[in-house]
């Protein structure tokens, strides 16, 4: 649920301007980490992770989980591809391009910076260079299902067979 004191449509519009959101106390404290973040986001544009938009709140709404929300809400109302969130107390990421385990597992490092503009940096890094990123997973799952039909098949077999085998004793 996107929290009462955040305005989408205001994070939006200044997304869409440079790539980067900023809340006013963040931006008052770090003036400099707006155009750091823009830097990186035109840097991720121009390799392959994509179009990046980052979003750096003042505050950490009461249900962390509100930060997924407000990226994806993000995701679909803005070009961009994949969309950071980062408060003081945690963030999230979410990807149209993506595969959500990359993103996690990249995410996991970003938030172990409390250096927001590092933080991005090592997400970009991460997603670009997960393997996890070249993973067809409908593939893997279509693949897993044959194997276990397979093993269905066999098991089946094997249980049908055997009272056969001991009544001929």
């Amino acid at each position: 649920m996107i929290p009462d004191n955040i305005d989408i449509d205001a994070l939006a519009r200044d997304l869409e301007d440079d790539a980067v959101a900023m809340g006013a106390e963040m931006r008052e404290q770090h003036p400099a980490m707006e155009e750091e973040l823009s830097r990186v986001a035109e840097e991720a544009a121009d390799g392959e992770f994509g179009t990046l938009g980052y979003v750096v709140l003042d505050s950490t709404p009461p249900v962390t989980a509100d930060l997924r929300d407000i990226a994806q809400e993000l995701v679909n109302t803005t070009s961009f591809d994949t969309v950071a969130v980062r408060s003081p107390g945690s963030g999230a990421v979410v990807s149209d391009i993506h595969a959500r385990a990359s993103l996690e597992a990249a995410q996991h490092e970003m938030l172990g910076t409390p250096d927001y503009v590092e933080g991005a940096s090592l997400l970009v890094r991460d997603v670009t260079g997960s393997p996890l990123a070249d993973v067809d997973w409908a593939q893997m799952a279509l693949l897993g299902g044959v194997v276990l039909a397979v093993v269905l098949v066999l098991a089946l077999l094997f249980t049908r067979r055997r009272p056969l085998e001991t009544q001929n004793l």
